[in-house]
C-alpha cells in the first residue's frame, strides 16, 4: 500500500504520484491491489507493436528494391511489392486507430478495401474483377461483420444504426454499375443489392422508430 504524507491518504491503485497533490508516494505498490487497467501501458504496447510492424514493412520494401536492383531492373516487380506493403500498412494503421469503435472500423476498412481493389485492378491491366467481385463481396462481408458485432457486444441501437444505413447506401454503387452495364458477373452485385434491401427492411420494420430518431439527429432535422 502506498501513502501520501502531505494529504494523509493511502492509495490502493499503484501510482508514482499522489492523485491530489501530485507529490511522491511512500511505500511499495501492490500489483494485486490495482483496481483499474493501465491504459497508458496498453497504448504504449500498441504503439511499440505498430512501430515494429512499420519497420518490418520498410525492411521488406528495401529488400525487394535491392534484390530487383541487383538483378538489373529488367522488370520492376518490386513496385508491386511496394504497393502491396503500402496497402497493408494503411489498412493496419486505420484498424489500429479506429479499434475502439468496431462499427466505424468495419466501415472504414470496407471503403479502403474498395480503393485497394480498384487500384490493384487498374495497375494489373483492368480485368474488371474489382467491380465484378471485389466491391460487392466486401459489402456482403461487412453486412455479416456488423450483425455479428451487434449480437456479440449487445450494442444499443444508436451505436450501430447509422453504420448499417451507410453500408446499405453504399450498395447503390453495385446497383449503379449493374444498371450501367459495367458488371460482367452479375451474381455478386445482385446479392449485394438484395442484402442491402433486406437490411434496410429489417431496420425499418423492427427498429423503425429508432431509425427515424437517429436519422433526425444526424441530419439535424
Amino acid at each position: 500500500m502506498q501513502y501520501c504524507k502531505r494529504c494523509k491518504i493511502t492509495v490502493r491503485n499503484p501510482r508514482r504520484k499522489c492523485p491530489l497533490c501530485q507529490g511522491n508516494l511512500e511505500g511499495t505498490p501492490e500489483e494485486e491491489s490495482q483496481m483499474f487497467p493501465d491504459l497508458r501501458r496498453e497504448s504504449s504496447r500498441m504503439a511499440m507493436g505498430f512501430r515494429i510492424f512499420s519497420f518490418v514493412c520498410i525492411a521488406a520494401c528495401v529488400a525487394a528494391v535491392s534484390v530487383n536492383w541487383i538483378l538489373g531492373f529488367r522488370s520492376f516487380w518490386s513496385g508491386y511489392v511496394l504497393a502491396g506493403v503500402g496497402c497493408m500498412w494503411i489498412l493496419s494503421a486505420v484498424a489500429i486507430v479506429k479499434r475502439r469503435n468496431l462499427f466505424k472500423n468495419a466501415v472504414w476498412e470496407a471503403v479502403l478495401l474498395w480503393a485497394v481493389f480498384l487500384f490493384w485492378d487498374y495497375i494489373t491491366g483492368w480485368r474488371g474483377w474489382s467491380v465484378d467481385f471485389g466491391i460487392p463481396i466486401v459489402l456482403l462481408a461487412v453486412y455479416v461483420i456488423l450483425w455479428v458485432i451487434v449480437f456479440v457486444t449487445r450494442a444499443p441501437v444508436p451505436h450501430y444504426m447509422i453504420y448499417m444505413v451507410m453500408v446499405s447506401v453504399g450498395s447503390l454503387v453495385p446497383l449503379v454499375l449493374l444498371l450501367c452495364g459495367a458488371v460482367s458477373v452479375r451474381m455478386p452485385s445482385v446479392l449485394c443489392v438484395a442484402g442491402a434491401v433486406l437490411m434496410l427492411s429489417a431496420l425499418a420494420i423492427f427498429k423503425g422508430r429508432a431509425l427515424g430518431e437517429e436519422l433526425r439527429k444526424k441530419t439535424h432535422l
